[in-house]
Parts: C-alpha cells; sequence; structure tokens
C-alpha cells in the first residue's frame, strides 16, 4: 500500500490522507468481496472537473484515484474523511467507479461527459439501436417526430437520451417534440465520440461509435436512398419530398 506519487499535495498531511484510505471498503462489483488497496493518488487533469460536473458528492475535497488491481476507484477525501464515488449504471443498474462509465462528446471540440452506462451496457445498446431508429421512420409516434427524423438523414452512430444525455436544459429540448397527446418524444441526437478510461495505460481509449445492423460509410447513400424510396411508396412521394425540402430547425 503506497502513494502513486509522495508530492501529491492533499488539503491535509499525508497520514491522514493514508488512514482515510486504508479505512475504505471497496467492494468486488461481481462476487461482493472486499478488494485490497495497492495504492493511491490525487487525481489531476480535466477529469478532475468533469467529475465534480458529474457527481454531486465530488464537488467539493480532493478527488483521490484508488487502485486496487484491474479497476481505478475514485474516493473523495474531505475534512480528514475519504469516500468511494459509486455510480450507477442507468441501463444494468449495477454499482460502478466513475472510471467504468463511457465517455461522450457531442462534438468535435467537446466537451467531454460521463456518460450513465458502462461498456458492457453499451456494447447491448449497440445491438438494439439502430433498428429503433428506422421503426422512428417506418413506424413514428407522431408526426413532428417523423419530420425531425427524416429531415436529420441517415444515423449510424449511437444515441440514447438516458444513457447520453445534453449537456444543458436547453440543448436537451433542442432534441424533444411533443406528439398530439402532449407527450414528450426524444430525437435521435447522434454522439460525435466515445471513449473509455484505460487504467494500465493512464489514458483514454476510444470506442466505437457505430451501431449495430447500421450501413458502413460506402454504402450508406445507397441504404438511404432506398429506405426514402419505400417511405414514399407507403406515405406518398409529395409528403416525403416536401418534408426533405424544408429546413431543419
Amino acid at each position: 500500500f503506497c502513494r502513486d506519487n509522495p508530492n501529491d499535495s492533499f488539503e491535509t498531511d499525508p497520514a491522514t490522507m493514508e488512514s482515510a484510505i486504508k479505512a475504505l471498503e471497496i467492494e468486488d462489483e461481481d462476487t461482493g468481496e472486499t478488494l485490497a488497496i495497492k495504492s493511491f493518488a490525487e487525481l489531476k487533469g480535466d477529469r478532475v472537473e468533469r467529475y465534480r460536473r458529474a457527481f454531486p458528492e465530488c464537488k467539493e475535497g480532493t478527488l483521490v484515484a484508488v487502485n486496487t488491481g484491474d479497476v481505478e476507484h475514485i474516493a473523495v477525501f474531505h475534512e480528514g474523511k475519504a469516500k468511494v464515488v459509486l455510480a450507477e449504471c442507468g441501463i444494468t443498474l449495477s454499482d460502478l467507479s466513475p472510471t467504468q462509465l463511457v465517455e461522450y462528446t457531442y462534438d468535435e471540440k467537446g466537451p467531454w461527459l460521463v456518460s450513465k452506462c458502462s461498456l458492457t451496457a453499451l456494447e447491448s445498446y449497440r445491438k438494439m439501436k439502430f433498428s429503433q431508429w428506422k421503426k422512428a421512420l417506418t413506424h413514428p409516434n407522431c408526426m413532428a417526430s417523423f419530420r425531425r427524423v427524416l429531415q436529420m438523414g441517415l444515423v449510424t452512430d449511437l444515441f440514447d437520451h438516458v444513457a447520453f444525455p445534453e449537456a444543458t436544459e436547453g440543448e436537451k429540448k433542442k432534441w424533444q417534440v411533443k406528439n398530439e397527446q402532449g407527450k414528450i418524444i426524444h430525437i435521435p441526437h447522434p454522439v460525435y465520440g466515445l471513449r473509455i478510461w484505460n487504467k494500465s495505460k493512464n489514458a483514454y481509449d476510444q470506442v466505437r461509435t457505430h451501431m449495430e445492423g447500421a450501413p458502413k460509410p460506402e454504402d450508406s447513400k445507397a441504404y438511404w436512398e432506398q429506405l426514402l424510396n419505400e417511405l414514399r411508396q407507403t406515405r406518398g412521394t409529395k409528403l416525403i419530398d416536401d418534408i426533405l425540402a424544408q429546413k431543419l430547425s
């Protein structure tokens, strides 16, 4: 058991920090067994602010990376005490370390945000999301959502309003419409990038955004044209072409 970096500037003396970390009980997510703490270090860099925004318990105190072997756990050290930060996967409902949640961005320039799902859950979602997108066109919930999804064009990257929430209420509302009954319908908002923290590399690994079942880039144009022709046959050429001619608002 040791500090990874003796020069870390914790908010109190190293002995108090070490004592607080030793007192932590971190359980294995699968077996429930208490894991041995091998080392710890003050968390540095942009991950600090990202976790502070994502988890209320991280807003105050020093964030500490705690090494138990396979997983890097995050603890908050504040006023002489340490507490492990648990992050629930919104899909499996498992309690995980924040480092086990996928991070996402909607723009090339960021910001990166902490998602509500683990990599394992993401891979399950990957298998079902494209059919969900297609259903929004072939069996739409309402005309307003049909119009928005059609105007967006082909979507091949992952989306989910629960797993990948928009950063602000204003952004969130841009991807919502109300149906005839006043119910809010969420418009597919594809992510730009996905990544997961790699403890052994001390860096991020990129995660594929492409949905299973979605056409490859070289097949996308032909796929979209075929789908549009099917929609013209079922809903009428004039309706489809009129919607496509309108600007996306």
